[in-house]
């Protein structure tokens, strides 16, 4: 049980007790000692109560950050596979068969179409896109030769065609295997949906025009409906979905934002927060000091942070970061 006395602290410290509590358990796998005095110690005002008051809202904003460990990812993969994958093909089979129960029938169909699938990661071997297929691989106990790399899709052959009376060789793109009928794109977090765009162009416009009948789904643990929106509108994906998706309210300090809907003290001052951030936003990531493309979300995944989330939580330079993000350079 919680101390007696705990409702009698300064709500600064009632606040630390329960970053503390995180890194005891869901932020555990980030815990370095001392890291969210170093953190706290960026906020440097000239003038000390105004100091006093960046500091408590930046670690009022702490205790709300989402922080998805390893654990939770792990989680999210099988959920991924299970509700947006499988289940979704067991519907159709059931539905084109009377509805059955027929767990025989109905096990036999999903291998039938498993065998037919390849899953993907999105971004080139080194992102964390294609690095989770690692452990989606593990979580859902399927073997390596249900994943391929984007360049084991397609092959180059060689066909003759007679040209002004002359037999003249060219290379056609045809894709690999075409027993093939599903390609299942993986990626951990959609904020944009910039990538996911940029894939369709380059490697599903392809699939869809070589064979219309390949099915072709991008699939993500985090997507923000905005970005989700983006890449149903602009795509070529047969099937566009998140295991858990992000609204407006999620956006730290929109009209809607969720961190702030509750009545505490006076001292938690978004509209004050929200210039501050800018404020020290604009000397660590200068075009966007609220996060890319205005993102302003309270967001971490155990392998890296997005550029999404607010500059403060895990930009380093001349900057102490809590969570810290390793760019794509």
């Amino acid at each position: 049980m919680m101390n007696d006395n705990f409702e009698q602290l300064p709500y600064y410290d009632v606040l630390l007790r329960k970053v503390f509590a995180y890194y005891d358990t869901i932020w555990m796998d980030r815990r370095i000692e001392g890291i969210h005095e170093s953190w706290i110690e960026n906020f440097t005002h000239a003038d000390k109560e105004e100091q006093a008051k960046e500091r408590l809202n930046a670690i009022y904003l702490l205790t709300k950050f989402m922080y998805f460990g390893n654990i939770e990812l792990r989680e999210l993969l099988k959920c991924l596979y299970r509700d947006l994958f499988k289940y979704e093909i067991v519907k159709k089979i059931r539905q084109s068969n009377q509805n059955t129960h027929d767990s025989d029938l109905l096990e036999n169909s999903f291998f039938e179409q498993l065998e037919q699938t390849r899953f993907l990661g999105v971004g080139n071997p080194s992102e964390s896109g294609v690095h989770l297929l690692y452990y989606f691989r593990q979580e859902n106990g399927l073997a390596k030769k249900y994943f391929i790399n984007t360049h084991e899709i397609f092959k180059q052959v060689e066909e003759q065609q007679l040209v002004n009376d002359s037999i003249e060789t060219f290379l056609k793109t045809k894709l690999s295997n075409p027993k093939i009928k599903r390609y299942i794109f993986i990626d951990d977090l959609c904020v944009s949906g910039s990538q996911a765009k940029e894939y369709s162009k380059d490697i599903v416009t392809i699939i869809k025009k070589l064979d219309p009948t390949v099915e072709v789904a991008y699939l993500m643990l985090i997507g923000t409906e905005e970005g989700i929106r983006e890449v149903k509108k602009y795509t070529k994906f047969d099937a566009v979905k998140a295991v858990f998706t992000i609204d407006q309210s999620f956006k730290c300090f929109s009209e809607y934002s969720r961190f702030y809907n509750h009545k505490g003290p006076v001292e938690i001052d978004k509209d004050f927060f929200n210039i501050t951030c800018e404020k020290y936003g604009r000397n660590l990531f200068t075009s966007h000091p609220l996060g890319y493309n205005n993102g302003q979300l309270l967001l971490g995944l155990f392998h890296n942070t997005p550029d999404n989330t607010l500059p403060i939580f895990w930009a380093d330079n001349n900057w102490s970061p809590i969570f810290k993000r390793y760019p794509k350079n």
